[in-house]
């Protein structure tokens, strides 16, 4: 995705959290500070995780392009191989989980599996 794609998917997620944010707000009248905070919270960590995901996989790092080497082995220094695609589940701060699916290579000298952190 492109850095102008990101940034209105980004903007279009805003808006929908501010316009859920003020409906919201409508239909609990009586809500408390501590509501009002545990709602937003709820909604800003999806736009969160949204953010960093498209950011990862805007990485440089994310994929090999067609061709190129994978690398050196950060733990021997050996050549890796590309191994293709993989999911990886991560956790944010906040504990919500990101998935994201890079290229992914593994080392024939000591078995490292690496995972482009981008």
């Amino acid at each position: 995705m492109k850095k102008e794609e990101m940034k209105k998917s980004w903007r279009g997620e805003s808006e929908e959290i501010i316009s859920g944010m003020t409906e919201w707000r409508e239909q609990h009248p009586t809500a408390t500070m501590n509501e009002i905070e545990a709602e937003i919270d709820q909604r800003l960590a999806e736009l969160r995780v949204k953010m960093i995901t498209d950011m990862a996989l805007a990485s440089k790092s994310a994929e090999w392009a067609q061709g190129e080497e994978a690398g050196k082995c950060p733990v021997c220094g050996h050549e890796l191989e590309k191994k293709g695609k993989k999911k990886r589940v991560m956790q944010t701060r906040g504990g919500k989980a990101i998935e994201l699916e890079r290229e992914y290579g593994q080392c024939p000298r000591c078995g490292a599996k690496i995972f482009p952190p981008g």
